[in-house]
């Protein structure tokens, strides 16, 4: 497993960017930060990697994926088209700890393709994303770092040891300054949006799903 310690020295920085960029290119597995949770994943695009995910995490193979990307510009790979109010909404709360889900291409891989070929996407606020972004033009797997049914963890050295054993690149960083919540997540496909899970971020403009009282 290669290991790297974010923030990176100045002078290895491009070098460390190349090294995740190559092992997401040829399928391997990463665990990173983001601005709320440690996360594991890898390139979204590759639909054997999704599915090696699902095995790691014991997650059921038709549960699909949120994606991670960097900029509006790498969503015209994933995005069919933005409905009524989403851009301004997308606008308003990116980069940031907000998930929405959106019209996907019919083309994307099972697995972060959900149902009615939607797809769940976040523009990370975390800086070695949207650094990572713009160097392999790669959107990202972001599911949390650890078995299904098991806590979250903002720590490297909390990772479960299983989840390690997966890795191909282990990202450390000082995670003091994240979220504790985890990322907002809101149907942006109608109008108004629902709120489908309450995190990080309070979206005004979405209705929630949960019932009054």
């Amino acid at each position: 497993m290669i290991t790297l310690n974010y923030p990176f020295p100045e002078a290895e920085a491009a070098q460390s960017l190349k090294t995740i960029a190559d092992v997401c290119r040829r399928g391997g597995v990463i665990t990173y930060p983001t601005e709320t949770f440690y996360a594991i994943g890898g390139n979204a695009l590759d639909e054997k990697l999704g599915q090696h995910l699902s095995k790691i995490k014991n997650r059921p193979p038709n549960k699909p994926f949120p994606t991670l990307v960097g900029s509006f510009e790498s969503l015209k790979n994933l995005v069919s088209y933005w409905p009524e109010n989403a851009l301004k909404i997308a606008e308003k709360y990116w980069p940031g700890a907000l998930t929405m889900v959106l019209p996907g291409l019919t083309n994307l891989p099972s697995a972060i393709m959900g149902e009615g070929h939607s797809i769940a996407v976040r523009w990370s606020s975390h800086p070695l994303i949207s650094d990572l972004a713009k160097l392999s033009e790669l959107p990202l797997i972001s599911t949390s770092a650890n078995l299904s049914n098991n806590p979250p963890t903002q720590k490297a050295r909390d990772l479960d040891p299983e989840i390690l054993g997966h890795t191909d690149l282990l990202i450390i960083a000082d995670n003091s300054n994240v979220n504790s919540l985890p990322s907002t997540i809101i149907d942006a496909r109608i109008t108004p949006p629902t709120t489908l899970r309450r995190g990080a971020v309070e979206v005004d403009e979405a209705r929630s799903c949960q019932p009054p009282g």
